[in-house]
């Protein structure tokens, strides 16, 4: 009785074990996605920035 017990018990903490890694997996793949997005955002903003900045300094 006591060994199936203790069994059970490591068996449980294995999967807790195994779905924090799991969770902790996917939360850094939504954080990379995210600073992905992050930086494409920025990108695009700088590129039409310098596009503004040209296209003005052309008319000036």
């Amino acid at each position: 009785m006591g060994i199936i017990t203790c069994y059970l018990l490591l068996v449980t903490c294995y999967l807790l074990l195994v779905t924090c890694y799991l969770l902790l997996v996917t939360c850094y793949s939504l954080l990379v996605t995210c600073y992905l997005l992050l930086v494409t955002c920025y990108s695009l903003l700088v590129t039409r920035y310098s596009i503004f900045q040209v296209t003005y300094m052309k008319r000036i």
